[in-house]
């Protein structure tokens, strides 16, 4: 995982065909991240294509990467966040580095028998003069502090999260981290359910607060025929 490399990225063979799109089953778009994650320009097509896609779409994302450009992964993150689609992660064989990040932004996982998964901090450098510096590094770390806890909430600890801030690698089996998504899913039942239970609470506060008001009104109405027919009878 690294951010931008001022090199430039790699160039990926233009004859390799990355993506198979507008299948007739349910607008199925396959595509297939493999190999290094490159600049974000190259993907701009499949960004667009997932902003777009419908609720009844299904994107599947099959995976095959040591990782790379760290802001291509961010921007994943968002198209992914952005698209109705039901979308699917699928490793087999490498997810390491920012296309562990990737992967976690799935609605559903599927994992392929000894596939690797390696998660770690970024790789980057820092230019310029030595104030400079420090205070890059300074907002460097606070930031991928909050990138890492964020995109691996439920699945790593807060000691591994730690770790990888002081550049540990965590590497895991395939079948450690299905258990872990197993986990992390029925956390998020847990909470969906808290929510809906809220949720739940508050129409039916909403509900007694309308049939109080109605019945405030009603007795309000017939004092008011109470009233009127006490002076009718007086004249």
């Amino acid at each position: 995982m690294h951010k931008n490399n001022p090199t430039g990225p790699v160039q990926q063979n233009s004859s390799i065909q990355k993506a198979f799109v507008n299948k007739s089953i349910n607008q199925l778009h396959s595509f297939y991240l493999s190999g290094n994650i490159e600049d974000p320009s190259e993907y701009v097509a499949w960004f667009e294509l997932m902003r777009n896609a419908g609720e009844h779409d299904v994107i599947q994302l099959h995976i095959n990467s040591y990782g790379g450009d760290l802001f291509t992964a961010i921007q994943f993150m968002r198209a992914i966040a952005d698209t109705q689609a039901h979308v699917i992660c699928s490793v087999e064989g490498a997810c390491m580095s920012a296309a562990t990040m990737i992967f976690m932004c799935g609605d559903t996982y599927e994992v392929s028998e000894h596939s690797m998964f390696m998660f770690h901090n970024y790789s980057g450098y820092a230019l310029g003069k030595g104030g400079e510096m420090i205070d890059q590094l300074q907002h460097e770390r606070k930031w991928s502090e909050k990138l890492l806890t964020e995109s691996y909430q439920d699945f790593l600890t807060t000691e591994e999260i730690k770790s990888i801030l002081d550049n540990k690698d965590i590497w895991m089996e395939g079948e450690q981290v299905v258990e872990r998504l197993k986990k992390k899913m029925e956390i998020l039942e847990e909470e969906v359910k808290k929510a809906e239970e809220i949720a739940k609470a508050e129409e039916a506060k909403k509900a007694e607060a309308i049939r109080l008001e109605k019945e405030r009104l009603r007795q309000a109405e017939a004092d008011l025929k109470e009233k009127e027919a006490r002076r009718a009878a007086l004249e």
